[in-house]
C-alpha cells in the first residue's frame, strides 16, 4: 500500500541546522597526551526543541602550539610532562584522583587564571568554526542537513 500523497516520508524533508546555534566546537587540553585538541559537534533536540544530546561528531583534531592557546599553556608553564606510554600507568579519572592537583590542572589555577584560560578556550573555538565554515558546511550537506547561518 502507498503512502497518502500529501504525507512526507524518512528523509525526504531534510533536517535544518543553524551553523551559529546547532553547530559546537569544544577545545579542550588532553593532559594525557598534553595536547590541544577540539571536536567540532552537532546537537540534537528533544521533543521541547530543546537541546538533549550529542547528534553527531563532525570533525576533530590537535591544535599548534603556536596558537595564541598553544602560546599562553608554554608561557605559563602549564603542559604536562608528556604523553604517557601506557594507558596502565595514567590513573582512573575517579573523583579521589581528580581532586588531585597533580592530576587535575584546574585545581593548580586560580579562579582568574581559570577565566583567563576559558576566554582563550572560547576564542579559539570562534576561530576553528570561521576558519572551517566552507567544510564543515559541505560535510553538512552531505549527511542530509541543509544549513541556514542562524535560527535566530
Amino acid at each position: 500500500m502507498s503512502a497518502p500523497r500529501d504525507t512526507v516520508g524518512y528523509r525526504q524533508m531534510n533536517e535544518v541546522v543553524a551553523y551559529s546555534d546547532d553547530l559546537h566546537v569544544w577545545v579542550y587540553y588532553d593532559q594525557t597526551d598534553d595536547a590541544l585538541r577540539y571536536e567540532a559537534y552537532v546537537v540534537d533536540y528533544n521533543h521541547r526543541g530543546e537541546p538533549s544530546t550529542l547528534a553527531f561528531v563532525i570533525d576533530e583534531g590537535v591544535l599548534s602550539w603556536e596558537s595564541a592557546l598553544g602560546q599562553h599553556f608554554i608561557a605559563n608553564d602549564l603542559r604536562a610532562s608528556g604523553a604517557k606510554q601506557s594507558l596502565w600507568t595514567i590513573p582512573r579519572h575517579t573523583k579521589a584522583t581528580l581532586v588531585r592537583a597533580e592530576f587535575n590542572l584546574y585545581l593548580q589555577l586560580s579562579e582568574e587564571d581559570i577565566h583567563s584560560l576559558h576566554r582563550l578556550f572560547a576564542r579559539e573555538e570562534r576561530r576553528l568554526k570561521r576558519r572551517n565554515r566552507t567544510r564543515w558546511t559541505k560535510r553538512l550537506h552531505a549527511l542530509g542537513y541543509d544549513v541556514i547561518p542562524s535560527a535566530y
